[in-house]
């Protein structure tokens, strides 16, 4: 990564020495997060699919022979999942796949962004000395970390499936009961998908800020919230606030904006001519 001033490259283009201006921080794009939520939900479609052909036909064979032989005590049978199993393999390289392509058109299209950000604030050409692979090893790492991501979150699913059937097996459940916890547990599943979504993006964004920033010489920044009734009462209160690259916050465990749970503040860098 070829590191440069911002602050030599503006005085050169005429900023008067010790002023001071503010670097506009790329937004994290929606659009990426329903993105990757869709991925996401296709696979949980895919799964409750199979489950309701596979799954719920088996149990209700179960319940059947319980009730012509009174006398069977066998319960759910571990191969049940088998066919959920081999699909979602399939279905977390699918998502996966989709994952990849999300992050890197959203790493080009940060690249873009905060040239033309540098441009139109500062009166700065960037193109000489910020190129695309500057930051071609984190998005791989990035990448890395959402495939891990969503590995977890489909067998955490296949996990509570299992369970859901198990338990209601054993205390003999109607089908209709299955089917409504499963409901349940697919809803769970559902909305940690968003929070997923919308928290990596959110963290991706915040990651490439903060090196772009660092790789043109900024060392600090105001923390700036979204300024709406969403705002957590902790982030309202860093609201205005500076702060150096690398230093502690008043947020979560000291993080920078974006990167807490679900934040949605953006760090506006300061550049300090």
């Amino acid at each position: 990564m070829l590191r440069y001033s911002l602050a030599k490259l503006g005085r050169a283009a005429g900023r008067a020495k010790g002023t001071k201006a503010e670097l506009p921080p790329v937004q994290a794009r929606l659009a990426g997060e329903k993105e990757y939520y869709a991925a996401l939900r296709s696979m949980l479609a895919e799964i409750a699919r199979e489950t309701r052909e596979s799954v719920i036909p088996l149990y209700q064979s179960e319940i059947e022979r319980k009730r012509a032989r009174p006398a069977v005590t066998a319960d759910a049978e571990p191969d049940w999942f088998n066919r959920i199993g081999l699909l979602r393999m399939a279905l977390v390289r699918i998502a996966s796949n989709t994952v990849d392509r999300i992050l890197n058109l959203e790493g080009l299209r940060h690249t873009e962004n905060f040239m033309a950000a540098a441009k139109r604030a500062l009166g700065i050409d960037l193109r000489a000395v910020v190129r695309q692979e500057d930051i071609e090893d984190y998005v791989r790492e990035a990448i890395a970390r959402n495939t891990s991501l969503i590995i977890g979150f489909s067998d955490d699913l296949q996990k509570r499936i299992e369970q859901a059937v198990y338990d209601n097996s054993i205390a003999g459940n109607s089908v209709k009961t299955l089917r409504k916890t499963l409901m349940e547990q697919f809803g769970i599943a559902d909305r940690r998908a968003k929070l997923i979504a919308r928290d990596q993006m959110g963290k991706f964004n915040s990651d490439l800020n903060r090196i772009r920033q660092t790789q043109a010489g900024v060392t600090s920044y105001v923390w700036s919230t979204s300024h709406d009734e969403r705002v957590r009462e902790r982030h309202r209160k860093l609201d205005g606030k500076t702060y150096k690259w690398g230093e502690a916050t008043g947020a979560e465990q000291g993080l920078p904006p974006g990167q807490p749970v679900q934040c949605r503040c953006i760090a506006r860098g300061v550049v300090e001519f």
